[in-house]
């Protein structure tokens, strides 16, 4: 229940394993039995304890027999039984300092974290070997693929990686689940924590982020200081003043220079 609550909208949910049917093994196993169970001494080697949140991959002779799913306490036929146990607990996983070159082909720097658990004993015990370095491992890959799709930064209503949108978080817990299904892993998150440039083009980019702040905001201005001067000079015509050409062009030069410029205005008087 707790995974099914946590389950992620780009996430698919993992086919269970097939329950362990018979509890005495294949025939070997069973011949065994009838040797051995008359001794005592080997009656404790028949109970196998699974724990909350764990599952267990049961194998005999090298081929897997099913899966146990439910805690408890189980007797099966210890001849040529080996059992691999998996957790189904949620584990984080950080990734810290990644270097991704992003749409633009700028180096950036990119932490993140990701969510998940193991639902598949099969996949996570027999199928894969060491699933927790291989999701890492494919964590970094995904990472790097679905970066290199988004610029480090974007006009406002364009999705990038500074903005950090669902949409490639989404993208991050499909692609990753899609390399991770193998090890019977469900994600559930996989979100940016932390970016920034990488440190031999922090210096550069931060000064282009300046110059382009700077010429959006005297954009801006200039926008406004024309809407400004033009309702200036209509109210002054609709309340009767009746304005020539070059007193138009006057107020308006003087008004946009007023506005516009950096330094306070100082009123002048021509002595002419």
């Amino acid at each position: 229940v707790q995974q099914q609550q946590m389950q992620s909208p780009g996430s698919t949910m993992q086919e269970p394993d097939p329950p362990l049917h018979g509890k005495c093994g294949p025939g070997l196993s069973k011949a065994g039995m009838c040797v051995c169970f008359w001794n005592p001494l080997c009656w404790p080697g028949f109970c196998t304890k699974v724990n909350q949140n764990d599952q267990a991959a049961v194998m005999y002779w090298g081929k897997y027999e099913g899966t146990l799913q439910e805690p408890g306490l189980y007797c099966l036929n210890p001849i040529g039984r080996e059992i691999r146990t998996a957790s189904t607990r949620c584990t984080t996983l950080e990734l810290k300092d990644i270097k991704v070159l992003d749409a633009k082909g700028n180096p950036v720097i990119i932490s993140g974290v990701v969510t998940y658990a193991i639902t598949s004993a099969k996949k996570a015990c027999v199928d894969v070997e060491r699933p927790h370095v291989f999701i890492s491992l494919q964590a970094t890959t995904a990472m790097k693929q679905v970066a290199s799709r988004y610029p480090y930064s974007a006009p406002v209503g364009q999705v990038s990686l500074q903005t950090e949108t669902q949409e490639i978080s989404a993208e991050l817990v499909r692609v990753l689940q899609s390399k991770t299904s193998i090890t019977g892993a469900q994600v559930f998150n996989f979100e940016l924590v932390d970016l920034s440039y990488a440190p031999e083009i922090a210096q550069v980019m931060l000064v282009r982020q300046q110059a382009e702040a700077l010429v959006e905001a005297r954009r801006l201005i200039v926008g406004a200081s024309v809407d400004m001067a033009q309702q200036a000079v209509a109210q002054l015509e609709a309340k009767g003043g009746n304005l020539s050409d070059s007193t138009k062009e006057r107020i308006t030069s003087n008004l946009l220079t007023v506005i516009c410029s950096h330094n306070p205005a100082t009123p002048t008087v021509s002595l002419q």
